[in-house]
């Protein structure tokens, strides 16, 4: 039993009252048809609507089986409309873009009626309406008897006790009128129909219940035809719920049906989730650079992938320590002997080149690279691999070698490596370029390269060993000499792990006795007169570099060697002790530009005895670290982190004004689905879904450009795209969850304006 005692009802706008409803009183049970007749405006509709829950009341009570509602919450008001009314309105209020069938599902659905099973009962009240034609059309091209029909069979679907129908023949023909009150004569005879209608005379063959409201009261409550009465059934409570599942369904059903505002939801998402990731792209190289030791000048090969590596003991690198850092994830190449990659040489053609007017073609501060360093053959931009021993490719910046003429210049063409005079060093091989290489396509600075093979990399670094290890301390001492007499050398010590060229090369000279020393005569001036003829003296040398740490004893210095000729040459003796095969320090090649910070990173956190075990440097990005420079980048870093938060809640804030002019006509969709059995918990989900889903795709969207930038377009740390390439795994996790979190906030927003109004008001939207 339905029960209305002294129930009023009052609206107020602009500061002034009306009554909608004065003092109603009633009861009304199963097996009724009721029809509510009146004048427009009289209150016959807002009768129906606090039957039916969707407006509330100020006076009176309302009685469900015995049971007061006065105190109902909002959510015990979506309780009571979700388990004892299903609506007939006079506007339809279907959701335009569902089919039939699936408007007739939905309260199906949303009642927790697994999907196979919703979809049988559906199909077999549709044909109970006449609608088996149509179950596949759009709501928006049935004609209006046919949408009344859809609106019955998804009261049917919902099969609560009773049925609330607002002026449902009110937009019909007189034939499609009767049809309708004819069908809802047959649903009263097992449930409680109240129909709101202006027209008495076109329902009262069927009503068994008059009753007339005139200006808010009822003033004609008249049985018209006498029917066994019953009560209301005591509906369960615990009704079965929506799983997840079929609300991720419900979710995608509801974007695919409107395709077109989908898509340019997706895009808009996007467009701001670009912006958000550039930020974020540009924060995380604010955050990553690499600042190791003091000055960049100890290294020649600067190239953005490049990072030299030592212990942090100083100790021998061992077979296990090697294998270590070559598993590591990133790393394209290891080269143990990496003292050859900082020494410049000109690289000289063998005969005069016609189109450089007859004249030998020389490349300056030319750098050496094994082969190795090249891991697919697509990276090879013109001519051939090297098929011969002595075939090599050069690496040139891409702007010298774009054009045909400049190809032609270089390839096919003899070469040989010239070294810096005071080396002391001579290669006689002739070396011809069968490939040229783009230097950004392997990560390298843009210098000239010549990339041989390993194995002549390896004979190269063999014969240029001994002249690169003079980053050391040469303390020549001799008791017969005064100490304002003494000759010392120290370069570039203190926290340096690169070998560095030094004026005064070690060179092995065969024929000297093992303990004799000679210097340059240009240097006598240090050990005696200039008047005096200088011959030997007795002393100890001392050679240190940052590893290893040599004196020799009981040594004849002496100075015989020519006049500008600036060496220190050594007996066979004497340059076996200096002299070692030890690994102390390497370089790793990271297999591309974006990954060198994170493989820094990843070298760091190796331990060994509860303390990192290597130390790292990396020339390319390499900077001072003091005091006034950890302060800069502090504030840099927050700066950035403060720019990347205003960036997330600007793109959110602007992508939810967006969405909320796009998505306006889902409200009334989801009002809709509050008058079909959805309470708010449900709407919830389903617009944090149905948001969570656009993000999705938006991500999906934004991953494909990604992969397109990172490995068909070339952009380098200059150019505002290269924040695009700072991603890896953990970053796209990373942003994927920066992404779903402006959409909560966005969806967290619309649900607050959904459910901020009533239901009644959320319909009238259009």
């Amino acid at each position: 039993m339905l029960k209305l005692v002294d129930v009023s009802k009052y609206y107020t706008a602009n500061g002034t009252v009306a009554l909608g409803l004065r003092k109603a009183t009633m009861e009304l049970h199963l097996n009724e048809f009721v029809a509510v007749v009146g004048e427009s405006g009289s209150g016959k509709t807002t009768l129906l609507n606090v039957i039916s829950g969707i407006d509330t009341y100020e006076e009176g009570e309302m009685y469900l089986n015995g049971e007061e509602t006065s105190y109902y919450s909002a959510a015990e008001w979506e309780e009571y409309r979700k388990r004892y009314i299903a609506f007939v309105f006079q506007n339809y209020n279907l959701v335009d873009s569902f089919t039939v069938l699936q408007n007739v599902e939905l309260p199906l659905i949303l009642s927790g009626v697994p999907a196979k099973e919703a979809k049988k009962r559906a199909l077999a009240i549709i044909q109970r309406v006449g609608m088996e034609k149509h179950i596949h059309h759009k709501a928006t091209r049935l004609s209006g008897g046919q949408k009344q029909r859809v609106v019955i069979a998804r009261a049917l679907a919902k099969d609560c006790p009773i049925i609330a129908a607002d002026e449902p023949t009110g937009n019909l023909d007189s034939v499609s009128a009767r049809q309708i009150i004819e069908l809802l004569y047959e649903i009263s005879k097992d449930k409680l129909v109240i129909m709101v209608t202006h027209d008495y005379d076109q329902v009262k063959e069927f009503a068994t219940r008059k009753i007339r409201i005139y200006d808010g009261e009822i003033v004609e409550d008249l049985e018209v035809v006498k029917t066994e009465k019953s009560d209301l059934p005591v509906m369960p409570e615990e009704t079965p719920k929506i799983n997840l599942k079929e609300q991720f369904r419900l979710a995608l059903r509801s974007l695919f049906s409107v395709p077109k505002k989908s898509i340019l939801m997706i895009l808009v998402f996007f467009i701001f989730a670009f912006l958000v990731v550039m930020v974020y792209g540009a924060t995380k190289i604010s955050m990553s650079g690499s600042y190791y030791f003091p000055s960049r000048e100890f290294f020649s090969n600067n190239s953005v992938s490049r990072i030299v590596v030592r212990k942090q003991d100083r100790s021998i690198f061992e077979a296990a320590d090697i294998a270590e850092l070559e598993a590591l994830s990133h790393v394209k190449t290891l080269i143990s002997q990496d003292y050859l990659l900082d020494l410049p040489f000109y690289l000289r053609s063998v005969l005069p080149v016609a189109e450089f007017d007859n004249q030998m073609l020389y490349l300056e501060s030319t750098q050496l690279l094994p082969y190795r360093i090249i891991d697919s053959e697509s990276l090879l931009f013109a001519g051939e691999l090297p098929e011969a021993e002595n075939d090599v490719l050069l690496v040139m910046p891409a702007t010298d070698i774009d054009s045909e003429e400049e190809q032609t210049l270089y390839l096919d063409r003899d070469y040989q490596i010239e070294y810096s005079d005071f080396s002391g060093l001579a290669d006689s091989e002739t070396y011809r370029v069968s490939g040229l290489v783009r230097a950004n396509d392997i990560y390298m600075s843009d210098d000239t390269y010549l990339i041989v093979s390993d194995d002549r990399f390896q004979e190269l670094t063999n014969q240029v060993y001994p002249n690169l290890m003079t980053n050391a301390k040469y303390d020549l001492d001799s008791d017969a000499l005064d100490s304002a007499n003494r000759y010392y050398y120290d370069d570039w010590l203190n926290e340096s792990i690169q070998y560095y060229s030094s004026l005064y090369p070690i060179i092995l000279d065969p024929t000297l006795a093992e303990d004799v020393i000679l210097l340059n005569p240009d240097l006598q001036y240090y050990f005696c007169e200039e008047s005096e003829a200088c011959g030997t003296y007795p002393g100890e040398l001392v050679f240190q570099d940052v590893y290893k740490t040599t004196i020799i004893s009981n040594l004849e210095l002496g100075i015989a060697i020519a006049p500008g000729d600036y060496v220190l040459k050594v007996s066979p003796e004497v340059y076996d002790q200096i002299f070692y095969d030890e690994v102390y320090q390497v370089t790793v090649f990271a297999d591309s530009d974006i990954n060198v910070d994170r493989l820094v990173s990843r070298i760091a956190t190796i331990q060994s005895g509860g303390e990192s075990k290597y130390k790292t440097a990396y020339p390319f990005g390499i900077e001072p670290v003091d005091q006034i420079n950890q302060a800069i980048r502090f504030f840099e870093t927050i700066a950035m982190v403060a720019t990347l938060i205003v960036t997330i809640l600007g793109a959110t804030f602007i992508s939810y004004l967006i969405f909320r002019a796009i998505i306006n006509t889902k409200l009334r969709d989801y009002a809709i689905y509050r008058t079909v059995g959805a309470n708010q918990s449900i709407i919830r989900k389903e617009i944090h879904l149905e948001n969570y889903l656009i993000v999705s795709f938006s991500y999906a969207l934004f991953v494909i450009l990604l992969l397109m930038f990172r490995f068909f377009v070339e952009v380098d740390q200059y150019n505002l795209f290269y924040a695009l390439k700072q991603f890896e795994w953990l970053d796209y996790l990373i942003f994927y969850g920066i992404l779903v979190l402006m959409s909560l906030l966005i969806s967290s927003r619309y649900c607050g304006r959904i459910f901020g109004s009533t239901v009644q008001t959320a319909l009238k939207t259009e």
